[in-house]
């Protein structure tokens, strides 16, 4: 009877949530870790015990569909993220070096991260990406949910051309630190999401990882955000004209997008 329906649950899973994607792997100077070990795990939308994950492991479908709620605390590291916290491994990053979050799995995978029909899981939806830092209070990060922190935006990835998007058909987001970045303990930010030409449709795909920066610091980031709180449903970027949406129609012109939120802070 169980067996029978998790084979129900699934099959509506795959329906709803082709396509969508977790980024639960970190990566530091090109090197991946595993799944789950620095970025913190979110919850599915409902509750599976781990044997019965491990056991039916492509029942990670529960935890991929996107949120539409950007007033919700969900969105600030995924789904009861904060639940996870004292789960999560800290890892060591150089400031000045390369980081990334991978792709582990994407909406149509058969049986686990790196399986896929179609080769890797990638980024399917079209639309940007962003990474935020913020720091946690004290550097506590086992008691740092996010929801009231300052954030700051250090990378960006838009348009590849006026009719292309930079990441969708790709599985790596990779950014640097930036040099200046005040040593301590942060949380990262990935923000996949895309944009939507009718009101409150745009899909978010957010994770977070617990990283330590480790560097000379003396830098002063500026233009922070929250999340909940800095985005509307209605900014440009999110709300977006229809030849903003997608790409690769003759009409698209993704010259003239522009994202949510403040500027990229270089250092």
């Amino acid at each position: 009877m169980w067996s029978s329906s998790i084979a129900l649950v699934g099959a509506g899973l795959v329906l709803t949530a082709h396509c969508h994607l977790l980024q639960g792997i970190l990566l530091v100077n090109g090197t991946e870790t595993k799944e789950w070990q620095y970025v913190r795990n979110v919850a599915g939308l409902f509750d599976i015990e781990d044997e019965v994950l491990k056991e039916y492991p492509w029942l990670q479908y529960n935890k991929m569909p996107p949120q539409y709620d950007i007033y919700n605390t969900n969105i600030t590291c995924g789904r009861n993220a904060f639940s996870f916290a004292s789960q999560t491994e800290t890892a060591d990053v150089l400031a000045g070096s390369e980081v990334g979050f991978r792709v582990s799995y994407d909406g149509i995978s058969d049986v686990g991260p790196g399986k896929n029909y179609y080769g890797e899981p990638t980024f399917w939806h079209e639309g940007p990406g962003m990474i935020y830092l913020s720091r946690a209070p004290n550097d506590d990060l086992e008691h740092y949910s996010g929801e009231d922190g300052e954030w700051f935006k250090i990378a960006y990835a838009g348009p590849k051309s006026k009719g292309e998007w930079l990441l969708p058909g790709t599985r790596d987001f990779n950014f640097t630190i930036p040099l200046t970045t005040p040593p301590g303990k942060y949380l990262m930010r990935t923000e996949y999401f895309m944009p939507y030409y009718y009101l409150d449709k745009a899909q978010w795909y957010i994770n977070c990882a617990q990283v330590n920066i480790i560097g000379p610091g003396g830098g002063k980031p500026t233009e922070f955000a929250k999340f909940p709180g800095t985005y509307q449903m209605d900014d440009p970027g999110i709300w977006v004209p229809d030849n903003q949406f997608g790409q690769g129609s003759p009409d698209t012109d993704l010259s003239q997008y522009l994202p949510p939120g403040p500027p990229v802070w270089r250092g």
